[in-house]
């Protein structure tokens, strides 16, 4: 073979080689119908699905995090310290709380000059699989004439945001977490892009960061939420 057959053999099985690889290790990744592969930053993987009419796509950030299930459910329900982990978060408050996983906060996010802030009044709700390996985590925004934007700040829409994690592990969890909105008001194209980008990254980062930074806080929300059949059942005393 011809030196320049060789170098030209060699890239290609090379390339072959990544794809294969691909296609192997992030076979759920791959096969997510309509999401298409943004970009890769610090362990996390970010897809995004445009829809017709909207300016802003649906995205998602898929992460595998060294941390159990109801660990990272326990960050998210502790709404107070939501600005602790995630950047952008300039206000997070409950104004109505039924339980653990059901209430209503207000949230305002910090958008860069010249884009105003957001903010809204979402409902979450969360629900734990009987063997305590899978969570499903969603907020929602809803209308709450109560609680008035402030001057100058815009309300979003539309806003749907969804964790859903899996235990692969005792102290590992996958994480995919999406957000839908429409955003309202005016944003610039290179926002858009920015924002359906780093968000997913900034934000499953912070939440890797928090999970470990709070390890033993939320010994009771865990205790008090785990499944029973997913306990340890009692050690019989000699």
């Amino acid at each position: 073979m011809k030196p320049l057959q060789r170098f030209a053999w060699g890239r290609l099985r090379h390339w072959l080689l990544a794809a294969l690889l691909v296609s192997v290790l992030s076979p759920s990744l791959c096969a997510a119908k309509g999401w298409k592969f943004a970009t890769s930053e610090r362990g996390i993987s970010v897809f995004l699905q445009q829809e017709p009419g909207r300016q802003v796509p649906k995205f998602r950030g898929v992460v595998t995090i060294d941390q159990p299930v109801m660990q990272l459910l326990a960050v998210l329900a502790d709404i107070p310290r939501s600005c602790e982990w995630n950047a952008a978060c300039v206000h997070a408050r409950v104004v109505k709380r039924s339980s653990d996983f059901k209430m209503l906060f207000h949230l305002r996010l910090k958008a860069p000059w010249p884009v105003s802030d957001r903010d809204a009044v979402l409902k979450t709700s969360a629900r734990v699989r009987a063997d305590g390996k899978r969570v499903k985590a969603i907020f929602r925004a809803i209308p709450y004439g109560k609680i008035k934007p402030a001057s100058g700040v815009v309300r979003f829409p539309r806003l749907i945001g969804t964790y859903v994690m899996n235990a692969i592990g005792p102290n590992r969890t996958q994480v995919k977490y999406t957000i839908d909105s429409e955003s309202g008001g005016w944003l610039p194209n290179w926002l858009v892009r920015y924002a359906t980008q780093k968000v997913p990254i900034a934000t499953l980062d912070g939440l890797r960061k928090q999970a470990k930074k709070t390890k033993g806080t939320y010994a009771a929300f865990i205790a008090r939420n785990t499944p029973k059949s997913a306990k340890p059942a009692p050690v019989a005393k000699p």
